[in-house]
């Protein structure tokens, strides 16, 4: 028997023999039995079948049955016995022949399973059996339909060459023309006009932009005939085939083309409804998300978003079970669709798109679908060659595994082009190889480029040729071992040039500006200035409208090359990159490019700060920290959303610094305000945010998701060295324990973030309000100062900028004739410094007695290095009232209780402001809290009371606060004060309901994760089974003991995600540390205050460090007593605090006397008490009477 490449090459030759021939069918002297058995029998078991009527899908059982025998030696079997029985003599039995060898062609080329390859050739060689009967002068009809499968057959053909291929079926469907003319056959000449279209759009002989003009124009004659209205199926057909050569097509402009494709798709819509066409309906929406994810009008994340939504649309008929390949193919677009996105965590991104091809892997198997299996790993080795999780080194060796696996099917034998596409992949691959040897891994990356132009040859494959030769050059631009520096630089530009010759600017403009950048790259590496410019100059000519990230990148790199240049004038040299970045940034916008217009903003603005043009600084620094906030509005992570922030950080300072020297004050107070406690302005923001239509249960469920999410959020992950004391954040917990829940919540924050979000999502789809956004963008704008503040009122806010050179600045704000006036003022770099230091030592003794005997001085100190005379002299007289925002760490410092000089004995500044001193974390917070509505309900106090019973004064504190509100009280006492009292649902509504809530107990910090400081409560029975060492999560109080905070606290991970407060008017908090915050470099507002204010409050009163029981309740006292004459939260802490640090013994025994009614007894037990303190002044030590801060309005 014949070997397979002897009958492969026999059937080859007959296929290329000319298919018309005047000469009558040829007969052959071979007899039934020379053929083979097997065969013939296979053959003979179809034809009694179809002779029987048997046809389509009917008779695919029988191919089942012989798939592996459906072979090429079958179709040699098939043309042998044909040609067996031809009779020059009997016509109609010569017809009949062909009919049946016809309808057979027909219908094996439509069989869906086993060799799609086999399948046509054994269809190509009965077509042309066929043909031998049907002559265009016997049979004009059938001989032109034949010629139009043939035709079919050539252009989905798998073997030979594509390019030979797609011209026979060329040849093919213009031969069925000579017959089905407009005139005789209307239908059938527009349905070959449509067929010539899709053959002419996939041509590779010939010029690129030809061939699709040529498919376009046979598509639009077809509709000449098919109409909507006559042939609304077809019709809509020929829409989304001009879709697609319209998304193809090179002549005119990039966009409007990709325009004209969506516009053809929606056309299609118009016919292919869901309910008509389910299937067609859901391909089209398929097709619409490859416009929307290549369209360049409008914003590209909006573009990506869309195509997402077409591919899941899809979905919802594409269906695994009723059409798994098409299910699996949507599966593989909508991941290609994840692979660019640019809204969304770009790491989840990429770990849907590995989901979507795993999941297109259920249906691509290996033995199902070889090829597809195949194209899936190289789509998985791409995602893992990019992949953000997990550790780098290991995802590129899983992507070298993945495009190793494709090569077990893409063999160069069987996919000469897929394997020369995986070469290629390979070298990407070991060109970002960490493991191994750098110079071994880029010779390997060499030698799979060059490995894949054995194939794509500039004849063969051009574009592929081009792409390899630019991927060759930039691994020779890599190259360690071998020539010398030089030499290797020409081979890099012969391969740009090389791919140049193909890339031209009329055949590939796509390809041709990006080709332009590397070789100018690759000239300003050799040094060859003259022949870089000249090359992005002409990259630069490129249409812009046609490619325009291409064209902006094209702009940067010309600016580049200017800012650097030596030669010439160095002004015009300036002028001229200042001009190339601007044109840059016309093209990378904020919201379409935000990655590439935050580092052209970023060049623009070193540039203008280095020239010390301010202008041109704020220009480019504006529009990287736009770009910098669209990137964190579409990420989802907090930690992701951090780092960006905390990378851009030294655009922010040099942003101020330039607005600074051009006086523009306000835009520099707007600059420091959007970097300052970007998390919980978010938050609070989306928190009033529910969907209209949703029912009263979903509104609840949509909250609850969004407390549990904001926890989340507040959630950051330890930094490598958490005693470096660098933010001088108190720690309260030890270092083991520190770890040990850093690693939980760090976990915590990932998944379950996820999870909910997730959640989030699927509720909003079930309410389905389509005006609903449940992400609302933070505007960045300074509030309106003339409702914010009052003519007595004065806001002095800081900034440290990251840089420490940049010194740091203070700016003050007061309204001048209803207009605001802001002033600012510098600290010198050395000046910074001693804040630094100041900030390194503050707290290193921390809870240990020389702390506090420390503390006034160290706090005179923090005076004059904060210039706090210098800032407050200027102010008006009239300022009566002062809100203080500071940054970083010194949120830490009691600055109300800092001495200024004023022509005047140094007082502290709480004398200097009648009307008190209040805090806040940002302008625009502040602002927030000013415009939140709050509901009118009858006046109600909840209190906390003493829950661990060791604290003797806190159980007085509440017992003198309460006869101000009986009876609208509510009091959780001592051992009644558990957790499960406090998550009750009765607990949970009182909460809801109450004006004022007060916590008298321990309170602790953590500074190691700030979602588990705690307010500590009563210990609740012991769990059934009790947590871990690893699960418990405790902190530890200034005397030693620890508590479980899971056990026994309110943390503030639970208020986040429990708590609902929306008519308190304050929240004070009667305990140590409850106004500590976490520090970051981003000055994340993280801290049971801020817990409280996303629940509801406006206002918090919360302890800077650990506080004096007795002090802290007669503190608390005393501020109620103001309060129920003045209910002004700031004045009342003002009047109290000040009360207490100038009150001497004697007048504070008669105030308990006769304004709290004590009894005598209790007035001794007070008296006693005060021998503790200092004799004549008991409370003037600051350490009583400062650590308390008015946090909101």
């Amino acid at each position: 028997m014949s070997s397979w490449r002897e009958k492969w090459k026999n059937l080859w030759q007959r296929l290329n023999t000319p298919l018309f021939t005047s000469q009558p069918p040829r007969t052959s002297h071979l007899t039934v039995e020379a053929i083979s058995p097997k065969y013939l029998a296979i053959w003979l078991e179809i034809l009694e079948a179809k002779k029987s009527g048997l046809s389509g899908k009917a008779v695919y059982p029988i191919f089942q049955k012989y798939q592996d025998q459906l072979d090429l030696e079958f179709a040699e079997t098939l043309t042998q016995w044909f040609h067996s029985q031809l009779d020059l003599n009997c016509i109609s039995k010569n017809q009949n022949l062909a009919a049946n060898l016809n309808n057979f062609a027909i219908d094996i080329q439509q069989f869906p399973l086993g060799s799609r390859a086999n399948n046509l050739e054994i269809a190509i060689v009965a077509y042309q059996a066929a043909l031998e009967v049907y002559t265009r002068t016997a049979f004009p009809y059938e001989w032109a339909t034949t010629q139009w499968n043939l035709g079919e057959a050539y252009r989905n053909r798998i073997r030979g060459e594509r390019g030979d291929n797609i011209e026979e079926a060329i040849r093919c469907y213009q031969a069925a023309l000579e017959v089905f003319t407009r005139t005789a056959f209307p239908e059938y000449w527009a349905r070959t006009q449509m067929n010539l279209g899709s053959a002419y759009l996939y041509r590779i002989r010939g010029e690129r932009a030809d061939n699709i003009e040529s498919a376009i124009r046979y598509y639009q004659a077809a509709l000449e005939v098919i109409t909507r209205t006559a042939f609304p199926e077809n019709w809509a057909t020929t829409q989304n085939n001009l879709a697609v050569a319209y998304l193809y097509r090179i002549r005119g402009e990039r966009a409007d083309n990709i325009e004209s494709g969506i516009r053809y798709y929606q056309a299609a819509l118009e016919v292919f409804t869901r309910t008509a066409f389910p299937e067609e309906w859901a391909t089209t929406q398929m097709n619409l998300g490859i416009a929307y994810s290549d369209r360049i009008k409008a914003e590209r994340a909006d573009n990506i978003e869309e195509a997402i939504r077409y591919f899941q649309a899809a979905l919802e008929v594409l269906t695994r079970t009723a059409f798994p390949e098409e299910w699996a193919t949507t599966q593989m677009n909508l991941g290609n669709a994840y692979w660019s996105r640019i809204r969304g965590e770009r790491a989840d991104n990429i770990e849907s798109a590995i989901h979507c091809y795993q999941a297109a892997l259920e249906v691509f198997t290996r033995t199902a679908f070889s090829q597809y299996w195949a194209m899936t790993q190289m789509n998985l080795g791409s995602a893992y060659l990019y992949r953000i999780r997990g550790k780098g080194a290991d995802n590129i060796e899983s992507a070298i595994r993945y495009y190793q696996a494709a090569l077990e099917v893409f063999t160069r034998t069987a996919f000469s082009q897929y394997w020369a596409m995986t070469q290629m992949n390979l070298g990407l691959a070991y060109s970002d190889r960490i493991r191994g040897e750098r110079a071994d891994n880029i010779e390997s990356a060499i030698r799979y480029y060059q490995a894949a132009l054995e194939v794509f040859t500039r004849t063969a494959f051009p574009e592929d040729w081009a792409r390899t030769q630019m991927n060759l050059g930039a691994a020779y631009s890599d190259r360690i071992r071998g020539k010398g520096a030089n030499n290797i630089i020409k081979e890099v530009i012969g391969c740009f040039q090389d791919a140049l010759e193909y890339y031209s600017r009329m055949t590939f403009p796509e390809k041709w500006p990006a080709t332009q950048n590397n070789l100018a790259t690759a000239y300003q590496i050799r040094f060859r200035e003259k022949e870089a410019n000249n090359i992005i100059g002409k990259a630069i000519r490129r249409f812009r409208t046609d490619f325009p990230e291409d064209w902006a990148r094209a702009k940067n790199n010309f600016a580049i090359v200017y800012s650097n240049r030596i030669r010439r004038e160095r002004a015009d040299n300036i002028e001229s990159a200042i001009r190339s970045y601007q044109s840059a940034l016309e093209v990378y916008t904020p919201s379409s490019f935000p990655l590439y217009c935050l580092q052209t903003g970023r060049n623009l603005g070193n540039l203008g700060y280095d020239l010390q043009n301010w202008e041109i600084a704020i220009e480019g620094y504006d529009n990287a920290i736009r770009a910098v906030e669209q990137s964190r509005d579409w990420a989802t992570s907090p930690d992701t959303k951090r780092q960006i922030l905390e990378d851009a950080l030294p655009l922010y300072g040099k942003m101020i610094q330039a607005c600074i020297h051009l006086e523009r004050y306000e835009q520099a107070l707007l600059t420091v305000d959007r970097s300052k406690s970007r998390t919980l302005m978010e938050m609070l923001t989306s928190a009033d945010l529910v969907p209209k239509n949703a029912t009263p249960e979903q509104q609840e469920q949509y909250r609850q998701l969004n407390r549990e999410i904001a926890a989340l959020q507040q959630s950051f992950a330890p930094t490598e060295n958490p005693t470096d004391g660098k933010t001088g954040t108190p720690g309260s917990r030890e270092i083991r324990a520190n770890l040990e829940l850093a690693t939980a919540t760090e976990a915590r924050g990932t998944t379950p973030l996820q999870s909910l979000l997730q959640q989030r999502q699927t509720l909003l789809a079930e309410i389905n309000d389509p005006a609903f956004n449940a992400f609302q963008t933070v505007r960045p704008q300074l509030p309106d100062f003339r409702q914010l503040l009052t003519p007595e009122t004065a806001l002095i806010e800081w900034y440290l900028p990251q840089d420490p050179n940049l010194g740091a600045w203070a700016f003050t704000v007061t309204l001048d004739q209803d207009r605001p006036h802001i002033d600012v003022h510098c600290y010198s770099a050395d000046q910074r410094q001693r804040l630094d230091q100041f900030n390194q030592t503050y707290f290193a003794d921390y809870r240990q007695g020389s702390w506090y005997q420390a503390l006034g001085d160290r706090l005179d100190d923090l005076t004059e290095y904060l210039h706090l005379s210098d800032i407050i002299a200027p102010l008006p007289p009239i300022c009566q009232r002062l809100i203080l925002i500071p940054h970083l760490y010194l949120h830490l410092f009691p600055l109300h209780a800092l001495s200024v000089d004023l022509n005047a004995p140094a007082t502290p500044l709480l004398e200097r402001f009648s009307q008190g001193v209040s805090y806040a974390p940002s302008c625009q917070i502040l602002d927030y809290l000013h415009h939140r509505p709050q509901p009118a309900t009858a006046p109600q106090f909840f209190a906390v009371q003493n829950p661990t019973k060791d604290l003797k004064y806190a159980q007085m504190e509440v017992e003198f606060i309460r006869p101000y509100f009986d009876p609208n009280c509510y009091i959780l006492s001592q051992e009644a004060a558990t957790k499960s009292a406090l998550n009750r649902l009765e607990t949970l509504e009182k909460l809801r309901e109450s004006h004022l809530i007060h916590f008298s107990c321990h309170g602790a910090f953590d500074g190691e994760n700030p979602l588990n400081s705690a307010i500590i409560l009563a210990g609740d029975a012991p769990p059934e089974s009790p947590p871990t060492e690893k699960e418990r999560q405790t902190l530890t109080l200034r005397d030693g003991r620890r508590f479980d905070t899971g056990q026994q606290g309110l943390t503030l991970g639970e208020i986040y995600r429990n708590l609902d407060i929306p008519a308190c008017r304050l929240v004070m908090l009667s305990a140590c540390e409850t106004g500590l915050m976490g520090s970051l470099l981003t000055d994340e507002y993280i801290g049971l205050a801020s817990g409280f204010l996303y629940a509801g409050t406006p206002t918090v009163v919360s302890s800077l460090w650990c506080v004096d029981d007795f002090a802290t309740a007669c503190l608390a006292i005393r501020f109620y007593y103001e309060f129920w004459k003045d209910a002004r939260v700031v004045m009342a802490l003002h009047k109290a605090q000040n009360w207490l640090r100038e009150v001497s013994a004697a007048g504070f025994l008669e105030w308990c006397s006769e304004g709290l009614k004590m009894t005598e007894e209790e007035c001794d037990k007070i008296d006693l008490k005060l021998m503790d303190y200092d004799e004549s002044c008991p409370f003037g030590d600051r350490r009583y009477w400062s650590a308390f801060v008015a946090i909101g309005l």
